[in-house]
């Protein structure tokens, strides 16, 4: 096992991003234990499976992540702690936002309110691909429900010290499983469809990459919407799960137009949208939470 210790420029939180868009003991694929503050998963470093323990400590003002990851290689081990820091964004810096927001009163107050909140991010589009395509048109708790069941069946399993960790589900496995074994998980027959077109196309190496979608987030969605099942507000979330910043979210969610709404009653969405370049996709972020937050449940936007 090699441990490694970073410490975010704060304020930095995540924690709450984890616990809810997971389910208690419930891989989607990570498991996060809220009581001990951790959370664990096998992530893919040099065609291997790596598992991986994250300690998160200090939230907001003096952050500390704990990095354990098993595997005897240090190139490995140190390849997957960049990407651990990369899926929890410890390198943003928060404070950003706040200068960007500035005019907006409200959204002053909104970021102040979740001082240092952020989304993880994805590390592929085929795994962004496969969280937003499961919760379309859901209840967030049935969408990571099926997301478990999923991963239960298609994702990679490693047991390290008597814990199991899993990956998202392997896309060999969700090509292999075909549309009707998929529909069995209680998906729609158009969402397991997809699923297995997203599969297909990263077999064979056919999705837009990690660069193209960050040089160009918005030909990205175009080129996604192209794929069977994914739509506009599919390929927005997909793209922003992975954008390493936030330039861009699904406005037509329900819970960021709510939430935008709620937080600035009588604006125009898209027009302050628009003015917040990098940091758009996080204020959209923002207001689903804080729409979210003073109701019961929530709708799936994230994750």
């Amino acid at each position: 096992m090699h441990v490694y210790r970073h410490a975010p420029v704060p304020p930095y939180r995540v924690t709450p991003h984890l616990e809810r868009f997971s389910l208690p003991g419930q891989p989607a694929p990570y498991i996060y234990d809220a009581r001990a503050g951790a959370c664990r998963r096998v992530l893919s470093v040099l065609g291997e499976p790596v598992p991986v323990k994250v300690f998160l400590r200090g939230e907001p003002d003096r952050p500390a992540i704990t990095i354990h990851a098993y595997n005897r290689s240090p190139d490995a081990a140190g390849r997957a702690r960049d990407s651990v820091l990369l899926a929890l964004r410890a390198g943003f810096d928060y404070s950003g936002l706040l200068e960007r927001v500035g005019r907006w009163e409200p959204l002053r107050r909104l970021a102040m309110k979740h001082w240092g909140l952020r989304p993880t991010r994805k590390l592929s589009l085929y795994e962004a691909l496969v969280d937003a395509i499961v919760k379309q048109r859901i209840a967030l708790r049935a969408s990571l429900r099926l997301l478990a069941s999923l991963v239960l069946s298609y994702g990679g399993r490693l047991t390290v010290g008597g814990e199991d960790y899993y990956s998202a589900p392997l896309p060999e496995r969700l090509a292999r499983a075909g549309v009707e074994e998929i529909r069995a998980h209680g998906l729609t027959r158009l969402k397991a469809r997809a699923l297995v077109e997203v599969a297909a196309r990263q077999l064979e190496g056919s999705l837009p990459t990690l660069d193209q979608a960050v040089r160009d987030p918005e030909a990205t969605v175009r080129a996604l919407t192209r794929i069977y099942g994914v739509g506009r507000w599919t390929a927005e979330l997909a793209v922003a799960m992975v954008h390493p910043r936030f330039p861009l979210g699904p406005l037509s969610d329900l819970a960021v137009s709510r939430g935008l709404s709620l937080v600035l009653p009588g604006a125009s969405p898209r027009r302050i949208v628009e003015e917040l370049g990098d940091y758009a996709g996080l204020v959209m972020y923002l207001a689903a939470y804080e729409y979210e937050s003073r109701k019961k449940g929530g709708v799936a936007g994230g994750g």
